[in-house]
């Protein structure tokens, strides 16, 4: 499971250049489609590392609550939605557009108007999140996930625990 942090990470930095495109929302999708629960803590440790790289200021609490908390979103919807990746890809456009908002929360706590006027000037970029996450999940999503199922079934990772079979001799 640390491995899939790393991946999150790397595939962060990797596309920081980029404001407000990223892969981390699709693999998270992705990744808890195949682990199920497991997924928040790879989403806890992801999110370390970027504490550990960028510094450990207020955005970090924000990333700490609200990564986790789409895996736990995406696990419960992941029931009703199962592999449609339409519906997917419309799900990570709005995860887009309301990250802004999520993000704000922390600030209630220190000024309510400022919370707010933070979140309404970062709209214009929460839009540019949506159209990244909207192309990148239309364009990649499928693909990435059908590989991995792949490469999951060819290497005996049993989907309902996360781990190796050989590493659980007793199931």
């Amino acid at each position: 499971m640390a491995f899939l942090s790393i991946i999150l990470y790397v595939s962060q930095v990797a596309l920081a250049f980029l404001p407000n495109i990223e892969v981390v929302s699709l693999l998270i999708v992705v990744f808890t489609l195949l682990y199920k629960k497991d997924i928040k803590y790879v989403c806890a440790l992801y999110v370390l590392f970027t504490g550990i790289q960028w510094g450990f200021g207020l955005w970090w609490w924000s990333y700490l609550v609200i990564w986790p908390l789409f895996s736990v979103v995406v696990n419960l919807l992941s029931g009703l939605v199962k592999e449609n990746w339409f519906i997917w890809t419309i799900i990570l456009g709005l995860w887009g557009l309301i990250f802004g908002a999520l993000f704000a929360v922390p600030y209630i706590f220190i000024d309510p108007a400022f919370a707010f006027s933070y979140w309404i000037a970062g709209i214009p970029w929460d839009m540019l999140h949506c159209a990244g996450n909207v192309l990148i999940a239309a364009v990649i999503g499928k693909p990435i996930y059908k590989a991995l199922v792949r490469i999951e079934n060819n290497n005996g990772i049993n989907r309902d625990h996360g781990m190796h079979n050989y590493l659980k001799p007793w199931s």
